[in-house]
């Protein structure tokens, strides 16, 4: 999660420093040229090299949707193959055919309305079959069902918290984003375009800092608050980052602001100083939040992936493949 969120915030800081030269170099229009070459680059190796990993879940690993008891299901054995419910007397009743499997032409099975996946020794699907642009349908639900299904989910409280923590890190750094170049370029040290791009140094060196803290807190701090509550795990004690974001990201908001208005006081370097810790609370909040939601509500993850703040919806679009 904290490579993730890295990926996207580090990425974000770095491009500014390469802009600012660029665009003393060989003019700005060349950031665009750029970006455009390098996404040609990267189409065809998504389109051969990644494939589409999203597939129907068996019913019975729905663990955190079910309340089936143990033995509801006879397993076979050949594994997790569903067959007939205990008690069922005609299994075709309450078992029907919904759709065919894309490739197999197989009868795809539900129980109580949720898909029956077909056992784990299925074939893989051959390389080739993995580059169809479609192969089939993922969830019998409606669409427009699907579509505005995310707006309630802004009245669930987990997911609002999510929202607000991460979003209003993000919208700080991006103001700070914004006035950087009218603070550097203007009076008192009239920077040019390349020294204002270095500034976003501290930002990129931020990220890292927050993605190596975030990452080795996480887990260790989610272990060892398991060990105090007796080996009982609870998704809460993922938000217990949420500490070093408020410590970090307080005090590189409150200095970024009072060294940056008196420039002709602070060394330019103490506005790059702030600004990394600033970059560094929003990465870990991004990464306290996420687990959070990923550890305690799978299924509004996914549900909320086009409509909330950049960091979680990244996230949530990954859940989605899975």
């Amino acid at each position: 999660m904290a490579l993730t969120n890295l990926a996207v915030f580090g990425g974000a800081f770095f491009t500014p420093i390469l802009v600012g030269k660029i665009t003393h170099s060989i003019g700005w229009e060349w950031t665009f040229y750029f970006e455009a070459i390098f996404c040609a680059l990267c189409l065809p190796l998504v389109i051969f090299f990644v494939p589409e990993t999203a597939y129907r879940r068996s019913a019975h690993l729905n663990t955190d949707m079910l309340s089936y008891d143990d033995d509801y299901y006879q397993k076979s054995e050949a594994g997790h193959e569903l067959t007939t419910p205990r008690g069922m007397q005609n299994p075709e009743e309450k078992m029907p055919v919904t759709q065919l499997d894309a490739e197999e032409n197989t009868p795809v099975r539900e129980v109580d309305g949720l898909p029956a996946e077909r056992n784990a020794n299925t074939p893989k699907r051959s390389y080739v079959k993995s580059l169809k642009p479609f192969n089939g349908f993922k969830t019998d639900e409606n669409f427009f069902k699907i579509l505005v299904r995310p707006f309630p989910l802004f009245f669930h409280p987990a997911i609002l918290w999510a929202c607000l923590i991460q979003g209003t890190m993000i919208g700080w750094t991006v103001f700070i984003g914004i006035i950087l170049a009218a603070i550097f370029m203007g009076p008192p040290l009239w920077w040019g375009e390349v020294q204002t791009g270095y500034a976003y140094v501290g930002a990129f060196i931020g990220s890292l800092l927050g993605f190596l803290l975030a990452g080795g807190l996480a887990d260790w701090s989610a272990k060892y608050m398991t060990k105090r509550n007796g080996g009982i795990y609870e998704p809460e004690f993922r938000i217990v980052l949420v500490i070093p974001q408020l410590i970090f990201g307080c005090a590189g908001l409150y200095g970024f602001g009072v060294t940056s208005s008196r420039l002709s006081e602070f060394h330019w370097a103490w506005p790059i100083f702030f600004f990394a810790l600033e970059v560094m609370g929003m990465v870990i909040g991004a990464v306290a939040s996420a687990l959070y939601i990923v550890d305690a509500h799978r299924m509004s993850c996914i549900r909320l992936s086009a409509f909330s703040p950049h960091g979680l919806s990244f996230l949530a679009l990954t859940l989605v493949s899975r």
